[in-house]
C-alpha cells in the first residue's frame, strides 16, 4: 500500500494515464499540455505538508512564471494565431531558467530531501516543463514555414502584450505571494541575494521579452 501511495504522490499514475490518453485521442500537444499542468498540481497537493503554510503551498503550481507558461500553451492550442505571444513567454521561461541556473546558481527553493519524493522523476519533469513547450512552438513555426503558411505576426503588439504578461505576473502574482508567504520562489530573488543581482535578473527578464520578439521575427 505504501508503494502505491509513493507512486501516486510522485505522479507516476499521471504518466501512465497520459500515455494511454495519447493513444486514445492522438493529440500529442493537448495531451502533453494537460500532463505538464496536472503533474505540477499533483506535486504540490501531495507534498504541501513538507512546506510552511501548507494551505498556501498547495496553490504554488500557479505562482511561478513557469506556471503561466501553461496558460501560454493552451492559448496557442486554442488560438494558433496568438502563437507570437505564447512564443515570447515560453522563450523567456526557457532561457531565463537556464541562464540563471548556469550562471547564477539558481536553486529550486521547493527541493526537499525526503524519502517520499522521487527526485529523479521530479527532475525529469522540471526539464520537460522548461523545454518541451518551447520546442513545440519552434516545431509549429517550422512546419508552417515548410508548408508556406505564414499566419504569425511578431510586431510591437506581440511585444507589448508579452511584456504586460510578464509585468502583470510579477506585480499581481509574484509580489503578493512573497508578501503573504515569505517565499521568494527563486533563489536568485531571495533577500539573501545581493540587490544588484536581483535588479539585474529582473531587467534581464524584461530584455528577454524583447529578444524573444525579435527572434520570432527572424524565424518566421
Amino acid at each position: 500500500m505504501n508503494d502505491v501511495i509513493y507512486y501516486v504522490q510522485n505522479g507516476y499514475h499521471i504518466v501512465f494515464f497520459s500515455i494511454i490518453s495519447h493513444y486514445m485521442i492522438n493529440d500529442f500537444r493537448l495531451n502533453m499540455y494537460i500532463f505538464l499542468k496536472v503533474f505540477s498540481i499533483n506535486y504540490y497537493n501531495s507534498f504541501k505538508t513538507l512546506y510552511p503554510n501548507p494551505e498556501y503551498y498547495k496553490w504554488k503550481h500557479m505562482i511561478r512564471l513557469t506556471d503561466t507558461g501553461h496558460f501560454a500553451n493552451f492559448l496557442f492550442y486554442f488560438y494558433p494565431n496568438l502563437l507570437p505571444i505564447s512564443h515570447n513567454i515560453l522563450f523567456v521561461i526557457t532561457t531565463a531558467y537556464y541562464i540563471t541556473r548556469l550562471f547564477f546558481n539558481l536553486k529550486d527553493l521547493d527541493d526537499r530531501d525526503n524519502k517520499y519524493i522521487d527526485t529523479n522523476i521530479q527532475n525529469i519533469y522540471c526539464h520537460l516543463n522548461h523545454t518541451l513547450p518551447y520546442t513545440i512552438i519552434l516545431y509549429s513555426i517550422y512546419e508552417n514555414k515548410k508548408n508556406n503558411i505564414y499566419i504569425y505576426i511578431f510586431d510591437e503588439n506581440s511585444f507589448f502584450y508579452s511584456l504586460v504578461w510578464v509585468l502583470s505576473w510579477f506585480t499581481f502574482i509574484y509580489l503578493p505571494w512573497v508578501y503573504y508567504t515569505g517565499d521568494y520562489v527563486y533563489s536568485v530573488l531571495d533577500k539573501k541575494t545581493p540587490t544588484r543581482i536581483r535588479v539585474f535578473i529582473i531587467f534581464m527578464v524584461i530584455l528577454l521579452v524583447k529578444i524573444a520578439n525579435e527572434f520570432g521575427k527572424l524565424i518566421t
